[in-house]
């Protein structure tokens, strides 16, 4: 994403759950791939279609992650990274 992108998204960020954003865009705020990011919110049904353009509420997909069921270990603590000594 470029920098001119990034604040765009950013700026779209700061709407919170009302943010629109282009399929691409919310694909790339997702921790996955984009491919599958982009599959997994046309199979959840919440991209629409502006003007011959695909876009997505963000808000659409965050009430879509709150639907999945937490891990089996989400309660799990983190686990503190050990830095590397040089």
């Amino acid at each position: 994403m470029s920098r001119a992108l990034a604040d765009l998204v950013s700026a779209r960020l700061a709407l919170g759950p009302a943010a629109l954003l282009s399929l691409s865009d919310a694909a790339g705020l997702m921790p996955m791939g984009d491919a599958a990011a982009k599959r997994w919110m046309q199979e959840q049904g919440i991209v629409r279609d502006l003007a011959g353009r695909r876009v997505v509420i963000w808000g659409d997909v965050l009430d879509r992650l709150r639907s999945i069921p937490l891990a089996a270990n989400a309660t799990a603590r983190p686990q503190p990274v050990k830095k590397r000594r040089f």
